[in-house]
């Protein structure tokens, strides 16, 4: 009996741990350089595949770097997406008299090509009311074939609430338009 609950719970820290973004240090930021724009504080780095630094996968511009306070770098193993081996997250945390932050997508493909998604931004004047997340198909809310981009909604307890879908896209393995980030501002 012991084994069969152990077994249990194994089984459910896995299948939680699949569905989540994991802290990752296959992929990093380099290359730290000022932009050559009027704006002083604004700085440009490089996203990298760390075994191969020459492999520059995409350049982020990071507008108020002084607000800086944080670079995550997270993957999502196995999203459910055809011909999609992962899916990497940059996530840039800023905070000055309120927080925000900004996430960049990018999928990466069986072939180890780089696709970008919009970017996403989040305010926070206070607590977290809500904010927009992508959500991939072997994550909970998910929805097969498709990416969902969505607003979620939390209690005071920090549960999920509410989901609002702001745009569903079938995924059939290509690229996406470049568009402006989408922005979720609490106040």
């Amino acid at each position: 009996m012991k084994n069969l609950i152990l077994f249990a719970f194994i089984l459910g820290v896995c299948v939680t741990n699949a569905q989540e973004f994991q802290l990752t240090d296959k992929y990093n930021v380099t290359n730290q350089r000022m932009n050559n724009q009027e704006q002083e504080d604004t700085w440009l780095v490089d996203i990298i595949v760390s075994e191969s630094p020459g492999n520059r996968l995409g350049t982020l511009t990071i507008s108020d770097f002084g607000l800086l306070d944080e670079i995550r770098i997270s993957v999502l193993k196995n999203p459910e997406l055809e011909n999609v081996s992962e899916v990497l997250k940059v996530t840039l945390e800023y905070s000055a008299c309120c927080a925000s932050t900004e996430e960049f997508y990018y999928l990466v493909t069986n072939d180890n090509d780089f696709i970008a998604l919009p970017s996403v931004k989040n305010e926070y004047g206070y607590e977290p009311i809500s904010d927009i997340h992508y959500i991939f198909p072997n994550q909970s809310f998910g929805k097969e074939g498709t990416i969902l981009r969505a607003a979620l909604q939390y209690t005071e307890t920090y549960t999920i609430k509410d989901i609002k879908v702001l745009r569903s896209i079938a995924w059939n393995d290509d690229d996406f338009d470049t568009e402006d980030a989408i922005t979720a501002i609490n106040y």
